[in-house]
């Protein structure tokens, strides 16, 4: 019996050993014309000159409608929108779902309501990284396009095996500033591939200004983002940015 327990145990011990060296390609594999539902909660506290604390989640549809070798274009819908703002003596709140019956209310459905009306084209490449973006009629001051290009990590272009890391330039256009993110392929779970990443912001002098940490969780088979959990701390100009993106795909 104990010749047959540590003849196990050694068993176990090598299975484990090869699917850690298990290399795999991440490369994206949509199913053409299924639709995916998302949830997406950012959140942001700005303590500064005006302090401000801001939380905002987004529901949306996204299909693959065009796949080539080279790219794949999403074709995604808005399907709620709701806001929460608080900035010292102001406050607001929106719901998509509900009609506004107040002036800072009826404003902030005017500004978004034609993200609501459009569908927005995303074009991404194998790799997971978005190469264009196209969202007609709506302006840029209603649309955070850092937003949907944190929806996903970019992917290496050779094989990788748990405990295998790559880098990978980030930037808040925003804001004005990059920075450099290490991802690492860290387990395989129940729901997915995990990636963890953790990196830097920095100014033009090199300055750190910030950091990123968090995790994707992806699709086996599709390699898309099924769950994500961003953080980001920043000091940009006297102001003190704490901000959180989540993203959770809905069955």
């Amino acid at each position: 019996m104990k010749t047959f327990f540590t003849t196990a145990l050694i068993a176990f011990a090598i299975l484990l050993d090869v699917q850690a060296q298990e290399k795999i390609v991440f490369k994206l594999n949509p199913e053409k014309g299924k639709v995916m539902t998302f949830e997406m909660n950012m959140k942001s506290d700005i303590e500064g000159t005006q302090n401000m604390i801001m939380d905002m989640k987004m529901k949306m549809k996204m299909s693959a409608t065009n796949v080539t070798d080279s790219t794949i274009q999403y074709q995604t819908k808005y399907t709620q929108l709701k806001t929460d703002i608080n900035a010292g003596f102001i406050s607001i709140s929106y719901d998509s779902a509900v009609e506004p019956n107040d002036q800072m209310g009826k404003t902030m459905a005017n500004q978004l309501k034609p993200l609501l009306e459009n569908t927005l084209t995303i074009t991404m490449n194998h790799r997971a990284q978005v190469v264009d973006m196209d969202f007609p009629n709506v302006p840029d001051a209603a649309f955070d396009r850092s937003s949907i290009q944190g929806m996903s990590v970019p992917y290496p272009t050779h094989p990788i095996a748990v405990g295998d890391s790559w880098e990978n330039e980030i930037a808040l256009p925003q804001l004005g500033i990059k920075g450099k993110n290490t991802n690492t392929f860290t387990e395989k779970t129940v729901d997915g591939y995990k990636i963890t990443v953790a990196g830097t912001y920095m100014d033009d002098s090199g300055k750190v200004l910030g950091t990123t940490s968090g995790y994707y969780i992806v699709d086996t088979n599709t390699f898309f983002t099924k769950t994500s959990n961003i953080d980001t701390e920043l000091e940009v100009q006297g102001n003190k940015i704490k901000s959180s993106m989540e993203l959770n795909e809905s069955r």
